[in-house]
Order: structure tokens, then sequence, then C-alpha cells
């Protein structure tokens, strides 16, 4: 009886659910994560219990977007309804991928009923959070055959950006894994950049490389605190110091590229780039003074100002004589001005572009520290050059100080190479760690390629592939052949069987067509909802005709079990091949495959055509 009553349940929560809340999250026993989460929410100054009583309360829908209000000081209240579709519970976590947000409180119900309430934030210390950690994270427990409500009251006094993500717990340690692996070296390699540039400044004393190792630990203090882990490690507490250490320290970096300015292009200018220097200090102090929005406002708004004045003010007077600095050093500041433009757009968002995460800041970072070391150091080697050819002229013109010149020539030559094996050191260490970032981008563009339902290649793939044979198949002069296949009648399996049944179907095509397809070169992909296309490089038109043949005689003869039901289906195919005289014209292929595919459907389904069509 027990069982009965929850598969009524499970029945009742899939069925009605979508008519009570809009849009709900299905969370199954296979779920994993879902990362841009539909959500309501509205800004009407409402209490808890008005929330809860869903009295009068116009909500907005998110349109399945990163929920981002911009410069936005009023409370937002946030409704995210969840659906468990399983005949038992589900844990799941909730993050809240911005870790600078005040105030979250969060209520989980079920009908009138609440589960679940906490209450986090960065103004809150860290022995108040669920889970221990820089994210801001909730876990929840779906209860079996549920349908389940999480409502979240942000509070922030920097803007409202709420981006949001469900995950199950295995696949949320997993991808924090990843992230924090990559975090970690990234932010470890600029860390190392700095700390290479003060041991050079204890070296050359030269000021530049005090100035660039002080800007790179910003820039790493920047990013530990726009992630969190400044609030993690540094102040637990929940003191509100998070919100001013970053326009605070975005400020003193942007103050540093001022004395650099000088070192590298020259005095030219000096006390208008002293004066734009010192104003950013004052401004820096200034914020400590004002609310949080403020701060962050003007930071955001006079950075751009200040830093367009020194690029301009450096592109007047470029420096000839130290050409690749000065370029790098442009580089550098162009970095830092992109990263802090688009930090305001995520702040601000004036365009409505809904930007979620500010990954692009920390590519910016990253690139802004790689130009500033290359363009310090690149200076010190060619200052070092010029100095040993001085010295050398010397040399010449005294004859009576030849050994002690010598001697002096071949310390400074020493100290000379000691540096270029340090620098021939952290650039192995660099190309080690962009080697590592290949092979990751490799692995992230592989997943890009890939249908996640079918596990097949998705359309991108296709159209790459596509006009590789082409070219191949003009190039060698040999066949290439295209079959594109459609689940006939999938409309009304979807419509008699529900979509998951369908998402099955489609599964199972899938499979009979790669477990028909034996050579490597030959590659099936998901070209739309329940159509396929397959490529076969080197191949007949007979050839191709018989594995059409095979793959729907396979399917005709496969049953679909779901849920105690037996589902039959069938696949028909259009069918193509020739070989290929321009290149430039790659939906050729495609065009007479899907014709004879139609011609198919229209002469009865459940057939093999191939184009030319039959008269």
């Amino acid at each position: 009886m027990t069982r009965l009553w929850s598969l009524c349940s499970v029945l009742f929560v899939v069925l009605f659910s979508p008519y009570l809340v809009a849009n709900p999250i299905n969370v199954g026993i296979d779920f994993k994560s879902q990362q841009l989460l539909n959500v309501e929410y509205t800004l009407a100054p409402s209490t808890e219990q008005q929330i809860l009583n869903n009295n009068q309360i116009e909500w907005l829908d998110s349109d399945g977007t990163s929920l981002n209000l911009g410069m936005n000081l009023t409370p937002v209240w946030v409704k995210l309804a969840i659906n468990n579709t399983s005949l038992t519970d589900i844990p799941v976590i909730l993050s809240i991928d911005n870790p600078l947000l005040d105030e979250v409180n969060v209520l989980h119900t079920q009908g009138t009923k609440t589960i679940f309430v906490t209450k986090i934030g960065d103004a809150l210390p860290l022995a108040n959070r669920q889970i221990k950690s820089e994210s801001l994270l909730v876990s929840l427990t779906l209860p079996k055959a549920s349908h389940t409500t999480v409502y979240l009251q942000v509070k922030n006094d920097a803007g409202l950006r709420i981006p949001l993500s469900l995950w199950s717990p295995n696949e949320y340690l997993k991808h924090k894994t990843k992230f924090n692996l990559l975090y970690g070296l990234l932010v470890g390699f600029i860390l190392s950049l700095a700390i290479t540039s003060f041991v050079l400044y204890g070296f050359s004393r030269r000021h530049y490389f005090a100035y660039t190792g002080i800007l790179l630990t910003l820039l790493w203090l920047t990013l530990a605190y726009l992630y969190g882990y400044g609030y993690r490690y540094l102040q637990p507490d929940g003191i509100s110091f998070q919100q001013l250490a970053i326009p605070s320290l975005l400020f003193i970096s942007s103050a540093l590229f001022a004395p650099l300015q000088q070192a590298i292009f020259g005095p030219a200018k000096r006390r208008l780039i002293h004066g734009l220097g010192y104003a950013i200090m004052l401004l820096t102090l200034f914020t400590w003074f004002v609310p949080v929005h403020i701060a962050l406002s003007l930071c955001l708004l006079s950075l751009p100002i200040f830093l367009s004045l020194i690029a301009a003010i450096s592109v007047k007077h470029y420096n000839y004589q130290y050409t690749q600095p000065s370029i790098a050093y442009l580089i550098a500041i162009s970095a830092f001005f992109c990263a802090i433009i688009y930090t305001a757009l995520g702040v601000f968002n004036p365009f409505d572009l809904n930007i979620g995460v500010l990954s692009l800041t920390f590519v910016c970072f990253l690139i802004c520290s790689l130009s500033l070391s290359y363009a310090v150091i690149k200076m010190f080697l060619m200052q070092r050059d010029a100095e040993v050819s001085a010295q050398q002229n010397a040399l010449a013109e005294s004859k009576a100080q030849d050994t002690l010149m010598r001697e002096r020539l071949a310390i400074q030559e020493q100290a000379r190479q000691d540096l270029e094996s340090n620098i021939e050191e952290r650039t192995f260490e660099l190309q080690v760690t962009l080697r590592e970032l290949e092979e990751k981008n490799r692995a992230l563009e592989q997943l890009n390629m890939e249908d996640a339902l079918t596990k097949t290649k998705n359309r991108r793939y296709f159209d790459k592939k596509l006009l590789m044979d082409i070219r191949r198949s003009r190039r060698e002069q040999t066949p290439l052949s295209i079959i594109m296949f459609d689940i006939d009648h999938f409309k009304a399996i979807n419509d008699n069987y529900g979509h998951l049944t369908g998402d099955q179907t489609i599964q199972a095509a899938a499979n009979i067509i790669k477990a028909h397809l034996k050579r490597p070169l030959d590659d099936v992909a998901r070209y739309g909802g329940e159509e396929f296309v397959v490529l076969l490089p080197n191949t007949p038109h007979r050839g191709a005709l018989e594995i059409a043949e095979q793959i729907r005689k396979a399917a005709q003869n496969t049953d679909i079990i779901v849920a105690g039901t037996t589902i039959k289906f069938t696949l028909s195919a259009g069918v193509y091949s020739a070989i290929a005289e321009d290149i430039n014209n790659p939906n050729l292929f495609t065009d007479y495959a899907d014709k004879a595919l139609y011609h198919a459907k229209q002469s009865g389904r459940n057939r093999v055509v191939s184009y030319p069509l039959p008269d």
C-alpha cells in the first residue's frame, strides 16, 4: 500500500506540478546538475509570511537566464520550484555563484510546511554556514515524490547578481575539484610571478620590480576576494570588509601603473602622472567613509578614465628605445582596463547582459600579470645590455683600468647569466602550465562536440567533419556518402508516452546506428531533435544503401520497454553519394540526403530512399 501511495505521489508531481508553478526543475534519481535555473523574483517589499502565503505578490520570470538586477539595493525575493520525481529522498546542493552577497535567507518549503531555514552571506560568520566553503552553498533534501519551493531573500549593498545552479553532491564535488585545481594553478602562477619580481628587486634594486611585485600581489588578493577565498581564510568572522576590499585593491593596483609608466616611458608628463596616482590613492581612502555601493560605483566608473589617460599619455610619448617593454605595458594596462569594464558590466548590468560569473576578469588579470612581468624583465635585460655595452666602450678608452674593468664585466656577465637562467626556469614553468591548460581546453572542446543525450557527435562537430570529408573526397576522388535518419511518428511517441520515453527512443536509435558503424572514419551525429546524420567517407552508393537498410531493419526489430510498456519504432532514411566537386557548398550533400529522407517519409515511412529520387 505504501508503494502504491508513493507511485500515486510521483504521478501527481509529474502530471500536475507544471500547472502549480511555472517551469519547475525536475530532479530524478539520475540528476546531476543544472546551471541556468529558471526562477521567479520580486522586488516588492514583502515579509516572510506574505511570501509563504503568496498574498497578491507579482512574481517576475528570469526567462532562464542568470539573474542580474544590476546596482539595485532593494532586497529581492527569489522563488525556485523543484520536483522530486523519484520514490526516494534526494540530496541536492543549491549553489549561489556569487560569494560577495551580504546576506541570503533561505527557506525550503513543501506546501505550507517549512522544511529547512538558514542564513548565509559574507557579512555573516563562516561558522553560520551549513557547508564551510568559500562559495554560498545550501544543502537541501528533497522528499520523495514531492513538489517543494525554495525562497531566497537576498540583501546586498553592492548590487544584485544572483547566478544559481543546482547539483547532486557527487557532481558538485567533481566540479569543485576541477575548478580548485585550475584556480590554484592560475592564481599560484600569478603569485609566483609576484615573488619573482620581489626576488629580482632584491637582486637588482630596480624599483619597477618592487612596483610590479606589489601590483601582482594585489591582483592575486583581488582574485581571492572575488571568488570568496579572502572571506574564508582572511576574515571568516563575517566583518563586512570584503565588499570594500575589492574597490580598494583595484584602486591601489591602478595607482601602481603610474610609477611603472614613468619607469618604462620616461619622465614625460611626470607631474600629471604622479597627480593621477595621488588622486587615486585619495579616492582609496575616501571609499572607506562612504557606503559600499558608492565606493564600488566610484571605483568602476573612475578607473576606466584614469587608465585611459595613462594609456593615452603612454601612446603619445612612446619609448622607441624600449619597444617591447612599452608594448607589453600597453597590453597589461589594456587587459586591466578590460577587467574593470567587464566587472562594471557584471555589476551594473546596463544592457541586460545578465553576466553571471566574472570569469573574464580572471583571464584579464592573468594576461596583465604576464605582460607586466615580461615588460619589466625585458627592460631590465635591455638596460643590463646597455650597461655592458657602455662598460665595454669605457674599457677601450681606459687601458689602465683594463684588468679591473674585465673583472667587473665578468661579474656582471655572471649575474646576467644567472638572471637568464632564472628566466628560463620560469619560462619552462609557464610552458608546463600552458600545456596543462591546452590539455584541459582540448577536453572541454571534446565535451562541446558531443551530444549530451545520445553521446554521439553534435551538429557543430558534424559541420566541421563534413567540410573535411568533402575536401578529402575531392582531393582523393573517392565517393562520400551521407545517410539522414528520422524516427517515424516521434511526436506521437512523445504525446502518448512522455518526453522521457521520447529521449529513450532517441538514445535507442543512436545506439543502433553506432552499432552498425565499423570503420574508424565513419561518424554519426545528432542533426536535430529526432534526426541523425551518418558520414561514410570512401563509401559507394551501394554500400551506403546496405548500411542504411541494415540500420532500418535493426530499428524495426528493436523493442523499448519503459515502465512495463513495450514500444516499437521505425526509421526512415535518405541516402546521397557522390564524389565532391564544390568544396564551397558542403550543404549540397545534406540537402540531397534530406530530400531523399522527405521522399521516404511521404512514401509511407520505414524505408530507405536515395537521391536522385525514383520516378
